[in-house]
């Protein structure tokens, strides 16, 4: 009978901990899309907004609408450098959980193969035991017949 692999313990843990490193870095991906695609849509809203401005100034416009106009501007501007912080947040996010999730993988793969090998010296093991027990009982039934003859 093999014996158990004494750091299943840690190969558990290991597989645990990528598998939840894998998670965490679907949220922070998804989280980084969403503030992206935010942001996105504040740039397409200022570009509609300021080719609406556009449209209305050249129809002529007061000096009252042009300023409302123009501060509105600057705060889809706030909102857009607000969000821009925001998606280079998020990215960071996500390269820490890339380089935690390789950090995980790698090390499962250390402790999965300390279990392959573990797993292969255990057959190489029962395959002498079990040459050794055919030996053995070769060996008993030759001594036998010579016996009987002899």
């Amino acid at each position: 009978m093999s014996k158990p692999f004494p750091l299943q313990i840690l190969l558990d843990l290991a597989r645990e901990g990528s598998d939840a490193a894998a998670v965490q870095l679907g949220v922070v991906n998804g989280h980084d899309r969403e503030m992206q695609q935010r942001l996105r849509l504040l740039l397409e809203y200022r570009g509609e907004y300021t080719a609406r401005l556009a449209r209305v100034a050249q129809a002529g416009m007061h000096s009252v609408d042009w300023r409302n106009f123009r501060e509105f501007i600057d705060k889809i501007d706030a909102a857009i450098e607000q969000q821009r912080e925001l998606v280079a947040t998020a990215r960071c996010q996500v390269e820490t959980g890339q380089r935690h999730w390789h950090t995980q993988q790698r090390r499962l793969k250390s402790f999965d193969t300390l279990s392959q090998r573990h797993r292969s010296a255990e057959r190489k093991s029962e395959a002498r035991q079990e040459q050794k027990e055919q030996d053995d009982f070769a060996l008993k039934g030759f001594l036998s017949r010579r016996m009987m003859m002899g």
